[in-house]
């Protein structure tokens, strides 16, 4: 007994859908919603993605037909989901702390001179760069190392 028919309804297919029907179904939405074709129904194509994200795995159908959509959010089981070890410390300590600590510089081009010969056969060319990294965040003073 399905609880919930609110991912079948906007994949627009029956609560018995075979699997085929819903990949189908998610096809021909997608096409006709992407951001890319259809700029103004983004959030629409977010509900079909996450509705064919659910009703084509298995597990996921199971626990949307006995509970819908809180159940899915629980992760099934009334307990929040892990899909990675990391996720326990985002949880506790906010997440996103080890994105934000990562900064990095612009990117250098450099150019180097190959003959179309040495393309064709492969060649390896070496390149000698210096950087410069400041600390800003030890003690009153900063210092510059080279890497």
């Amino acid at each position: 007994m399905v609880k919930e028919t609110q991912y079948y309804d906007i994949l627009g297919v029956k609560p018995s859908a075979a699997p085929e029907e819903i990949k189908k179904a998610y096809r021909k939405l997608a096409l006709k919603y992407h951001p890319d074709k259809n700029p103004d129904e983004g959030e629409r194509f977010k509900l079909i993605s996450q509705a064919y994200e659910v009703l084509s795995d298995p597990k996921k159908r199971d626990i949307y037909d006995q509970g819908g959509e809180q159940a899915i959010k629980e992760g099934g089981s009334g307990s929040p989901s892990f899909s990675s070890p990391m996720d326990i410390f985002d949880m506790f300590f906010g997440g996103g702390g080890r994105m934000a600590r990562e900064r990095r510089g612009k990117n250098v081009v450099h150019q180097l001179s190959v003959t179309l010969e040495d393309l064709y056969n492969g060649v390896t060319k070496k390149l000698a760069l210096q950087k410069n990294v400041t600390f800003p965040s030890l003690d009153s003073s900063q210092f510059t190392s080279r890497v």
